[in-house]
C-alpha cells in the first residue's frame, strides 16, 4: 500500500460538511452552544442554545448567588462551549 501525505488544504476541517443522504446533498452545520462557568470551571452539563435562554441566565444567577454567600464572590459567565475546556467527564 502506498501511504499519502496531506496537505494542508486538506488537515483543516471546513465549519460546515457534507451529508450524502440518498441523492440529497445536505450541510451539516455546527450548532454553537453555551455553558455556565464559575471561574473558568464548567458548573453543570447542561448546554444552552443562545445567550439570552431565561434558564441559562437563571442558573447564572443561582451560581452567583453561591459564590457570593458561600465563597469568595468569583465571576459566574456564559461563554461558548468549549469541547477542549468544558467537556464533561
Amino acid at each position: 500500500m502506498v501511504r499519502k501525505n496531506k496537505t494542508k488544504n486538506q488537515e483543516a476541517a471546513p465549519e460546515t460538511q457534507p451529508v450524502i443522504t440518498g441523492n440529497n446533498i445536505e450541510n451539516q452545520e455546527k450548532v454553537t452552544t453555551y455553558v455556565v462557568v464559575r471561574e473558568g470551571f464548567r458548573v453543570s452539563d447542561r448546554e444552552y442554545k443562545s445567550l439570552d435562554d431565561p434558564i441559562a441566565i437563571s442558573e447564572q444567577e443561582f451560581w452567583t448567588r453561591v459564590a457570593n454567600n458561600h465563597s469568595y464572590g468569583e465571576s459566574v459567565e456564559i461563554v461558548r462551549y468549549d469541547s477542549r475546556k468544558h467537556r464533561v467527564w
